[in-house]
């Protein structure tokens, strides 16, 4: 079943940084200049300031590896996965190398996300593990290994990863909208149904949430009633190729195929690298000649 990528906003909320350990980060200038930028929120300003840190600071190996794991936590919030996943790798190499003890659950935490963000759920989910038996109540831990066992294709674990999410921040529609998209992926459509009802609820306007609904409905072959709402969700979301294909496949179910077959084209030109957009657009043109 073609899942819709819901988790488009993630940063916003996932990516905090390791905490400051006692002892561990140089005082001076570029190094403590770092220090407070990241403090702030500020990480463009963390990131130049940490890298010049490294290069000219003359820093112990424990120093030098949390000064690393900042690094990687500035660029994880500035969405520069590959780098940051570098930091975190550089981080422990010096720890295993040089006798460093300064691993935590935030630092596993951090470099799962990065690790899964570049395309090693394995890799993701051995760290995300080790962090949620010490943080299980920290939602981007949680809402990051249900990602994770998504994509190792454990659905069972991802309904519990988002259930946790939904219980530790039931006003956030997207946690609603994952734990609904995990339910379809596991055939229990009622179910994903009244998840997605959830986010609708909580967010009328929004068209994720709308999507999710819609999606839900198409998926339990519902279409009239999913049609308006995802006429709704592309009208708040008109450039998600994601959205645009569920309405066609709505569209598509309550036989209006002129009408669909057109915005399964529109779909797949919003989103050329999805698979399943592709083939759609194929299927219909095909059926048209």
């Amino acid at each position: 079943m073609f899942r819709i990528p819901f988790l488009l906003a993630i940063s916003a909320m996932v990516i905090a940084c390791t905490p400051a350990d006692s002892g561990a980060v140089a005082n001076g200038d570029p190094c403590q200049v770092g220090e407070n930028a990241l403090t702030e929120g500020n990480a463009d300003e963390a990131i130049t300031a940490f890298e010049a840190c490294l290069n000219s600071a003359d820093l112990e190996p424990g120093e030098e590896a949390v000064i690393h794991t900042r690094l990687g936590g500035a660029y994880l919030y500035e969405q520069r996965f590959d780098e940051a996943l570098q930091a975190f790798n550089l981080a422990y190499a010096i720890a295993e190398t040089r006798g460093v003890a300064f691993d935590n659950a935030y630092i596993r935490r951090n470099r799962g996300i990065a690790r899964l963000m570049t395309g090693d759920a394995d890799g993701a989910l051995t760290d995300l593990e080790i962090a949620v038996q010490e943080m299980s109540d920290d939602i981007s831990t949680q809402l990051n290994l249900g990602r994770t066992y998504d994509q190792l294709g454990r659905q069972a674990e991802a309904v519990v990863a988002y259930q946790n999410v939904t219980r530790l921040e039931p006003d956030w529609p997207s946690g609603w909208i994952n734990l609904s998209a995990a339910f379809l992926e596991m055939g229990m459509n009622e179910q994903a149904i009244d998840q997605a009802r959830r986010a609708v609820e909580l967010n009328p306007e929004s068209g994720y949430s709308l999507n999710a609904l819609c999606w839900a409905l198409v998926a339990d072959e519902q279409y009239a009633t999913a049609l308006p709402l995802c006429e709704q969700a592309v009208a708040a979301e008109p450039e998600s190729g994601a959205i645009v294909h569920s309405l066609a496949s709505a569209l598509e179910g309550v036989g209006r195929m002129d009408e669909a077959r057109q915005l399964f084209a529109d779909a797949y030109e919003l989103m050329p690298d999805s698979e399943t957009l592709e083939n759609d657009y194929l299927r219909t043109r095909a059926e048209n000649q």
